[in-house]
């Protein structure tokens, strides 16, 4: 093989041509992500449409810093021994003295439970723990043994999903109102 001297710089500018001439691309590919459905109650048949489910909450009464306040306190509550059913309390919740609480709760098969905020030191539980059928409804379930059902007006799973909260001090308890 004979190697000519003047047809290596042609020879390497061919080589390199493709490298030189490439063009860069970008690709941007989008995702979504989508949240899981919250579990909804069977056989609501409220005309009240305000509320979502939202999931099996622990009641706060026994955890040591709350001073035995509620996981839904600051509202009102009704105890219906017998009768109780989710379209009820939704119902009391919304209704009751044209205040429309944002959260409303289930507790004990009979309890109902309205406030303006659930409290931070209340934590979400296995639906398992939420084991009490509706004193007036035994086909749904209403909370537990200190354990809520708790529905809240608005979005599905907006609960504590915002960006920051807000802790306001109320008789020497924090409580956590997440915006």
């Amino acid at each position: 093989m004979v190697f000519l001297p003047s047809l290596f710089p042609t020879t390497l500018l061919l080589l390199l041509l493709p490298l030189c001439t490439a063009q860069t691309s970008t690709s941007t590919t989008a995702t979504t992500t989508t949240q899981p459905t919250p579990l909804t109650s069977p056989s609501l048949t409220s005309s009240n449409t305000k509320y979502v489910y939202q999931g099996c909450y622990n009641e706060t009464t026994g955890i040591d810093g709350t001073g035995g306040t509620r996981a839904l306190a600051n509202g009102i509550n009704e105890v219906k021994i017998g009768q109780m059913t989710v379209p009820m309390c939704l119902d009391f919740c919304s209704q009751k003295g044209g205040t429309v609480y944002q959260y409303a709760g289930l507790e004990y098969s009979r309890e109902c439970w309205c406030a303006p905020y659930l409290s931070g030191a209340s934590e979400k539980m296995d639906e398992a723990e939420c084991d009490l059928p509706c004193a007036g409804d035994e086909g749904v379930v209403c909370g537990g043994n200190a354990k809520l059902s708790v529905y809240m007006v608005g979005a599905a799973g907006s609960v504590r999903s915002g960006v920051g909260f807000l802790a306001l001090a109320l008789a020497g308890t924090v409580l956590v109102n997440w915006l």
